[in-house]
């Protein structure tokens, strides 16, 4: 079979060998982009998809794993230790982006939050609050993903 297609190829003029490359080039480019590029772009998009509803998923998760654990009497957590690691380390392991923490005193930090979801935020804010951390100023700003940009002052209790 391949030796008739060469004997055919070989019969062909030097226009007709032309065109034929050209649009076996184009046949070419046409698997590479439908059958190569395009399912792997929108595999790798499904994947981002479904991290960043997993991760929020968590959040909601979490804060309602806390509330469940929360002393019924309603008393709050007093924290010890230093404040802006323990917020950085808990507001990254949540997925949000932490641009900076910046240490006020020892009981209080300012936050600046590049893009986290909402829901993700405020659930991660709620689980702090639980564990003795209060937000005294909180300013959010949305994204342009759908995602929100914040800068905040907490304070341990």
């Amino acid at each position: 079979m391949i030796n008739n297609a060469r004997n055919w190829f070989v019969g062909l003029s030097q226009r007709e060998k032309i065109l034929v490359g050209f649009a076996g080039l184009l046949l070419a480019g046409l698997v590479g982009y439908y059958g190569i590029a395009r399912p792997t772009f929108g595999a790798m998009t499904a994947a981002e998809q479904r991290y960043v509803d997993a991760v929020e998923q968590q959040a909601r998760i979490e804060a309602k794993v806390a509330a469940l654990q929360q002393p019924v009497d309603g008393t709050v957590v007093k924290f010890s230790g230093a404040i802006d690691a323990f917020v950085g380390q808990s507001a990254g392991e949540t997925g949000i982006a932490v641009a900076s923490v910046t240490p006020q005193s020892g009981s209080r930090v300012n936050m600046v939050v590049e893009s986290a979801k909402p829901t993700a935020l405020f659930g991660w804010l709620a689980r702090i609050e639980r564990e003795g951390i209060a937000v005294e100023s909180l300013s959010a700003n949305p994204t342009d993903s759908g995602a929100i940009s914040a800068t905040l002052t907490l304070r341990s209790h």
